[in-house]
């Protein structure tokens, strides 16, 4: 069976129900981590050092083997407990360098379909800034920021203890490679990488496993990609697949939190975006709250109003460009845009193609 023929299917399992998608109620207020991640540490403890991982798992509360759905989450508590314990019985810093290596896009829920069908890494990698709620919602954010010659992919995390465990970064920066370098076929090797951690015992493990030179000590930690890598056409390239995913996507994220004020300004943009409403004291009114209140709540999730609103505008966007069914200027005023001037401008920013480009993509 073909790549593509099997992604659609793999699509049509999870749009159809068969696959199903698990909504932790008990969790809500407790960051959470795709329950497959931690399948790749079971599987580097064994073949990379040679460790029963029951004990560890054991400790940490997380049950051993496959989770009992591809929905299901741990607690981010569960988690960086896990990986404590892996490293003090390992007695390697680099565990979760070693253990990313093993990743595959399948072990990431829809995500991992969604990144499969891309048609280029930046598309895959803004889907990743855009959803990596689905793989964790520890406090971090994902920014991807056009340079003169690359992409720069950087982590913040706004809120320390809700971040995740260094082992659980570096992990997520090799499994990202290794992702990478499936779809691309080949090896992609970072120009960069600036890393906001201390300078570690051996600097040259992390040199080799991201295949770039490191900087520590950064003020945010950072991969450098050449803009060619990105931009460069994917041979799995399945346009279709990428947009139903994503669409199994949005759905799983809003069940983790639907109580999350980002979430109800989102539909509520959806709504008033064909009229122009996109003014914060129109929003604010709708949800009945002060305009400050609103935005110290959009902080304390991690985003801002302009975040959400241009995630909704970019989405709607690309939708509507995709059906072929609209005017430019038709989307520019279904979007709240004042002239189609603009809307285009946004799109290149978001994007990094004009809508007229993106839809020369689309199949």
């Amino acid at each position: 069976m073909n790549v593509a023929l099997n992604m659609r299917l793999c699509a049509y399992d999870l749009l159809s129900g068969r696959v199903e998608s698990d909504s932790i109620s008990l969790m809500f207020l407790e960051a959470t981590t795709l329950a497959s991640v931690t399948t790749l540490l079971e599987v580097s403890l064994r073949e990379n050092y040679g460790i029963n991982p029951a004990p560890i798992f054991e400790k940490a509360g997380i049950p051993l083997g496959a989770p009992a759905s591809t929905g299901a989450r741990y607690p981010l508590t569960s988690v960086r407990k896990m990986w404590e314990l892996a490293r003090d019985e390992t007695g390697d810093e680099a565990v979760g360098l070693k253990t990313g290596r093993l990743a595959k896009a399948t072990q990431f829920h829809a995500f991992g379909y969604s990144w499969l069908a891309s048609s280029t890494l930046l598309e895959g990698l803004q889907r990743l800034t855009r959803y990596s709620e689905l793989v964790s919602t520890a406090s971090a954010k994902l920014t991807l920021v056009e340079e003169p010659h690359s992409y720069a992919l950087s982590a913040t995390f706004p809120d320390s203890s809700q971040a995740p465990p260094r082992e659980g970064i570096d992990c997520g920066m090799t499994a990202l490679l290794a992702l990478c370098d499936s779809v691309a076929e080949k090896e992609i090797r970072p120009l960069k990488v600036e890393l906001s951690c201390p300078i570690p015992a051996d600097p040259q493990v992390y040199r080799d496993a991201l295949r770039s030179t490191v900087h520590f000590n950064a003020d945010v930690g950072a991969i450098h990609f050449r803009k060619e890598d990105l931009l460069a056409a994917l041979p799995g390239g399945t346009p279709a697949v990428a947009r139903a995913t994503d669409r199994v996507i949005e759905q799983y994220i809003e069940t983790l939190d639907p109580t999350k004020v980002a979430t109800k300004v989102r539909e509520l943009l959806i709504e008033l975006l064909p009229s122009g409403g996109v003014d914060q004291d129109a929003v604010c009114s709708r949800l009945n709250r002060s305009r400050s209140s609103l935005l110290r709540q959009l902080q304390e999730e991690g985003v801002s109003y302009r975040d959400v609103l241009d995630g909704t505008r970019q989405t709607l966007a690309e939708d509507y460009l995709k059906q072929k069914k609209h005017s430019h200027a038709e989307i520019a005023f279904m979007l709240g845009f004042s002239d189609q001037s603009n809307f285009a401008r946004a799109f290149k920013r978001w994007t990094a193609k004009t809508p007229g480009q993106f839809q020369e993509t689309v199949s």
